[in-house]
């Protein structure tokens, strides 16, 4: 349907620090902003209904004059993805009415102001069972059932294009096209042709959304559409049935029992026509959802072959999954967008010319429902009617494999549905596997600067697994064996993953063992605290999200680095007499999970770590043949961002290698999304010794500075130098030998050693009654 304009004026907007009195014709926009402790990471902006910025604001707020019949949509950000944090919040007044508020909204937030009620989905216009117009673009409505039961939904009889409702529980965050993700139920085409008509259940007191729209802007005026109150769910309501369906209030004498044929059981088949006549390549720019739930493998503009999966239920029964409370153990709650998962959906696989998997992405069901019409499952309680279909249009976000880093050459491509043959909530399995995988070969070849374009290849086999049954679960471990036992991270060899494996890689990259391919989880040819960092991700998921863990955070390898993370170490402190130097983290964007780094110039004794063991308990080792400093948090714990320098860690040493010390290399820091950082290190080397050695707080008896030492060392006793003084050097058998020594000032002397063998000595001072002897080594 072609949009309506709300409003044809465009405002000038009127920005002023304090209270406007704005002229007649136009309402005061007041945007009060009370910041956390990141206020660089909130923005907003108010938009037109064209999409024009007409106000934009950091963490300041802001007071705005704009037109009285103009639809603004008002969108607050946060560029980390939590919100303001209370007792922060926002706060936006139109003449003095509060009309919208928050505080942990996530990535962003939006609502209309002074916008005509059903305009968007946050003024959705209340109704009731009855029959009503939708006259924008996309025209939103809410209900509230007062009876549990199943409602039709309709525009057959009453429109003549190609309409389509849609249905939602809380406003999505994109309207799409089709049933993505936060549909609640769906339709476009019917028995009764291009209109869309949906029998759906609905339960009392609870609010739905509905969006009346089109499809491909095929009408051009308003859309009538009605909503009926149809009956009580009816069913089968014998547990002991094959055909039991648990939400029914009404028996309808549908129950069938064995050995009835109907019985046989449902049967998922993936539609090969849609994909076929939908694959398209297209560009897009990754979210941090998109990147967090594994559906791209990097950021930035990605390139993505998009494509349509609808799943026919061909079987005799219902393929039933349930809802996240009814039937937990269906479905993961513990992902970015924060969504209930249903485990077992689809699975789009990418395999090279040797049958090696490629990254590329992964596709989890998030809402599994009935698209026939037939209503009987909605995101509410999900499933497939027999005889119904789902699907997953080609617009769809994750519905696609990322093609970006993907070699030119030949390629298969799987498509494969329940893919480990899953039972269904009820404990029914599918009569048939063979057909819940389609695979189609292409030639895939990348071009400089521009999208990757694709060739469909002839004589394309059936998918088989690795053990060559079509339709079959089986898949090769991590060493390419068939079925066989290896596991991605299993580093503790118990063939399972557990905290155990996270521990383990911290001692392999202590003693520094070669990679193999299991261990190898970020596929980068070494084994570093990414890697662990990946495993512990593994096991404990998102923690944004509490729940159980995440699987697609176990799909490896992964290797991610995430460009708007910038991270940096400094030497911020050093203390020669007791021979240590801190070093501080700088990460005003990024939560640090863990850090790996390497020093130079002085041989590291141990590390302690200078953050809050409360907030922060790390596993904090020292790696000596590389002088590098591995950390890292082996519970959900986090340092978290900070506009300020975080204390790190404070490095003891029992030796100089150089004549200053320095971060030589950072070899990771790691984000809270098992995510590398964009790291360097800032600030200077410092000298292995204090320039100014008066500076140098002076020990009892006897000391030797640097030690071990190369070309020149220096001396301090204790207490005023006397005349009578006398400083021997001996060798470790006791031998004398001679070494310049030169009187610096105070009571320092300084030894040139140049011409001393390596070795082990001592420095003895013999004088005034006072006797001293120190141990030192010549490098």
């Amino acid at each position: 349907m072609k949009k309506i304009l709300l409003s044809l004026i465009i405002a000038c907007a009127i920005s002023v620090t304090g209270y406007s009195q704005c002229a007649p014709g136009f309402s005061e926009i007041i945007v009060q902003i009370i910041p956390d402790t990141h206020p660089t990471e909130t923005s907003w902006t108010i938009t037109d209904n064209t999409g024009n910025v007409v106000a934009l604001g950091g963490s300041d707020g802001d007071t705005i004059c704009l037109a009285d019949n103009e639809c603004d949509m008002f969108t607050i950000h946060d560029i980390f993805g939590d919100g303001i944090n209370s007792p922060g919040g926002y706060f936006v007044y139109v003449n003095g009415i509060l009309v919208g508020s928050g505080t942990n909204f996530g990535f962003q937030y939006e609502f209309a102001i002074n916008c005509p009620a059903g305009s968007f989905c946050t003024n959705a216009l209340p109704i009731d069972t009855g029959t009503y117009t939708g006259v924008f673009e996309d025209s939103w409505f809410s209900f509230t059932p007062t009876a549990t039961g199943t409602y039709n939904l309709s525009t057959c009889g009453l429109a003549t294009c190609n309409t389509q409702i849609w249905m939602y529980t809380s406003c999505p965050t994109i309207p799409y096209q089709d049933n993505a993700t936060g549909t609640y139920a769906y339709n476009d085409d019917n028995a009764c042709g291009l209109q869309a008509d949906m029998n759906t259940a609905l339960f009392a007191g609870t609010t739905y959304l509905i969006r009346v729209g089109d499809a491909l802007n095929s009408c051009t005026g308003s859309i009538d559409f009605k909503l009926e109150y149809v009956s009580q769910i009816q069913g089968c309501m014998d547990p002991l049935s094959c055909n039991f369906n648990p939400v029914a209030v009404i028996d309808d004498g549908s129950c069938i029992y064995p050995p009835n044929p109907l019985c046989a059981g449902p049967d998922l088949q993936i539609d090969s026509m849609s994909f076929i006549t939908s694959l398209q390549i297209t560009s897009h720019t990754a979210a941090t959802c998109d990147v967090d739930e594994g559906c791209v493998t990097g950021y930035g503009t990605r390139y993505v072959m998009r494509f349509t999966s609808k799943i026919n239920n061909i079987g005799t029964l219902d393929y039933y999954i349930g809802s996240p409370s009814s039937q937990p153990g269906m479905f993961n709650t513990n992902n970015c967008h924060g969504h209930a998962h249903y485990e077992g959906y689809g699975d789009y696989r990418l395999f090279n010319s040797d049958g090696n998997q490629i990254p590329s992405g992964h596709k989890n069901g998030y809402c599994v429902i009935d698209l026939c019409g037939f209503g009987q499952y909605t995101c509410g309680n999900m499933g497939i009617t027999a005889g119904c279909y789902d699907a997953y249009g080609a617009g769809t976000q994750c519905q696609w494999l990322d093609l970006t880093d993907v070699p030119t050459g030949d390629y298969r491509v799987a498509v494969i549905i329940n893919s480990k043959h899953l039972p269904d909530a009820m404990g029914r399995y599918e009569t048939n596997f063979a057909n819940n995988a389609l695979q189609v070969c292409m030639h895939i070849e990348q071009h400089a600067g521009g999208a990757p374009t694709y060739t469909l290849l002839p004589n394309c086999q059936p998918y088989v697994d690795c053990t060559g049954l079509p339709g079959g679960a089986s898949e090769r471990d991590c060493n390419g064996v068939c079925n066989g036992p290896g596991v991605y991270g299993d580093t503790y060899s118990n063939s399972t993953l557990d905290s155990m494996d996270v521990i383990t890689y911290m001692d392999l990259i202590q003693i520094g063992l070669p990679p193999s391919v299991c261990y190898d989880i970020s596929g980068d040819s070494s084994i570093s605290v990414y890697d662990a960092s990946l495993m512990n991700w593994c096991l404990r998921g998102n923690n944004s999200h509490p729940g159980g863990s995440y699987h697609n955070h176990c799909n490896f390898p992964r290797n991610i680095v995430n460009p708007s993370d910038l991270t940096g170490l400094s030497i911020s402190n050093v203390n020669y007499v007791d021979n240590y130097f801190d070093v501080e983290l700088f990460s005003p964007n990024a939560n640090v999970k863990s850090f790996q780094f390497a020093i130079s110039g002085a041989s590291i004794s141990s590390v302690v770590s200078l953050v809050n063991p409360i907030n922060f308990p790390v596993d904090l080792r020292f790696k000596s043949s590389t002088n590098e400093v591995i950390g890292i948090s082996v519970v959900d714990s986090s340092i978290m961002r900070s506009p300020n320098a975080t204390q790190l860690v404070r490095i003891y040493f029992n030796g100089l290698t150089d004549s200053v010390i320095c971060i030589s290399s950072i070899n990771d820091i790691v984000n809270q999304d098992a995510e590398r950082t964009i790291a360097s290190v800032y600030g200077s080397c410092i000298p292995a010794l204090s320039t100014d050695i008066t500076t140098i707080a002076k020990p009892s008896d006897l000391v030797v500075i640097p030690n071990p030492a190369s070309e020149k060392a220096y001396i301090h006793i204790s207490g005023p130098a006397g005349s009578k003084d006398e400083i021997e050097i001996t060798d470790a058998s006791g031998r004398l030998v001679r070494v310049p020594v030169s009187f610096v000032r105070d009571a320092w002397y300084e030894m040139d050693l140049n011409s001393l063998p390596t070795g082990v000595y001592f420095v003895i001072r013999k004088g005034n009654n006072v006797y001293g002897v120190t141990r030192f080594i010549k490098l």
